[in-house]
């Protein structure tokens, strides 16, 4: 499991006596990755698989209303969460119970208006799109949800069927990011497609690819499921040094390795046959503004680097002593190494298993080649 860094950001803030931290953030997030990465032991980072094609695909997902949502049902679409409530049509004369906030969706007698309703308080679809006629998007929806939450509702499109009661979302953004947009709902009427959208592709042109920006390893790459000649097929990573005449034909007309090598951001692909690649790899997990997410457990040794960190500046330009940069130094490799212990020990359930197959191994040894085993 992983955690905002801001929790990490607040642990610096109060044991350095800083009011106002929010000058530092650049820093703050450059030094909590560069700890991270030292700390490098097991579930520090996630691992991520990434598909590839000619023309890349947006990610997609549905919700869908078997009925009338209850007042108080909530949905919540990339962090933002959106609760139904009572509209004025059901609503006493007074404003309690009714929707009022931009991230209220006034409920209305049916699930088609409280889908898409263009008169006051407008509908759900109103509200992730900011016009009061959706269909044709003409209108201003001044209270929409959509302008409270720019940054997080804006990464997608939203179109609503009235009749299936579906809301489809849609990533703005050809390419794998879109997969990282969530979905849930407590809405025992609303089911969800999946916790986050899908079927986000990258584009894959002239043989290579551009690997993600959070990539921090490869663990592999494949011929992916939609091509029809290779698929499944793994491609391994060349040790030859004239990479560009591995696989080649006699005639030098084409490649035909199964190969594959990285040159600085780039994966290039020796097979000049391949339509689709996926691509596995250890990636550094972020949150949705982008910043690094902290492995939990890791908090108080990253905290630890980044103060030590900060206090270099200030020794380096002679307004702090040796000795307190030195002591931040070796607890910070004190906590480094607990955090990578910490991780490293089995949990529970994994300590039973390694009960189960001590108690369970049965030695035998052989007598040499007459037939006989000893117990």
């Amino acid at each position: 499991m992983h955690v905002h860094i801001d929790r990490v950001f607040t642990t610096v803030a109060r044991n350095l006596g800083l009011k106002d931290f929010s000058r530092h953030t650049g820093n703050f997030i450059e030094w909590a990755y560069e700890a991270e990465k030292l700390i490098g032991s097991r579930d520090t980072f996630v691992e991520r698989e990434i598909t590839y094609n000619s023309t890349g695909a947006q990610a997609t997902g549905t919700i869908t209303f078997a009925a009338n949502p209850t007042s108080g049902d909530s949905i919540v679409l990339n962090g933002v969460t959106l609760y139904f409530k009572k509209g004025e049509s059901q609503g006493s004369s007074a404003n309690f119970g009714q929707a009022l906030s931009s991230n209220e969706i006034a409920m209305r007698s049916t699930l088609a208006t409280t889908l898409d309703h263009t008169a006051s308080g407008g509908g759900l679809g109103q509200n992730l799109t900011g016009f009061n006629d959706i269909s044709a998007e003409t209108g201003y929806f001044e209270n929409a949800s959509i302008h409270s939450y720019p940054d997080l509702l804006s990464a997608a499109d939203y179109t609503i069927d009235t009749t299936a009661g579906t809301l489809t979302i849609t990533s703005k953004e050809i390419g794998p990011k879109g997969n990282d947009y969530t979905l849930s709902s407590d809405n025992a009427n609303a089911k969800v497609s999946g916790l986050t959208l899908t079927g986000g592709k990258g584009i894959y042109r002239n043989q290579q690819i551009i690997l993600p920006e959070n990539n921090v390893k490869v663990l592999g790459v494949r011929v992916g499921t939609d091509d029809s000649d290779h698929e499944h097929v793994e491609l391994r990573k060349t040790s030859a040094i004239h990479r560009g005449r591995v696989g080649k034909t006699v005639d030098d007309a084409q490649q035909r390795a199964f190969r594959y090598y990285i040159d600085g951001n780039r994966l290039n692909i020796q097979h000049d046959d391949i339509d689709e690649i996926t691509v596995v790899y250890i990636a550094y997990p972020t949150d949705m503004r982008g910043w690094p997410m902290i492995k939990e457990g890791h908090e108080t040794a990253v905290a630890q680097y980044i103060m030590w960190q900060m206090k270099l500046i200030e020794f380096y330009n002679g307004k702090l002593p040796q000795y307190i940069t030195k002591e931040l130094e070796k607890r910070w490799y004190y906590l480094c190494g607990k955090a990578r212990g910490d991780d490293s020990m089995p949990t529970s359930e994994e300590l039973k298993q390694i009960g189960n197959m001590w108690n369970t191994l049965v030695p035998i040894t052989n007598d040499g080649g007459k037939g006989l085993i000893n117990f």
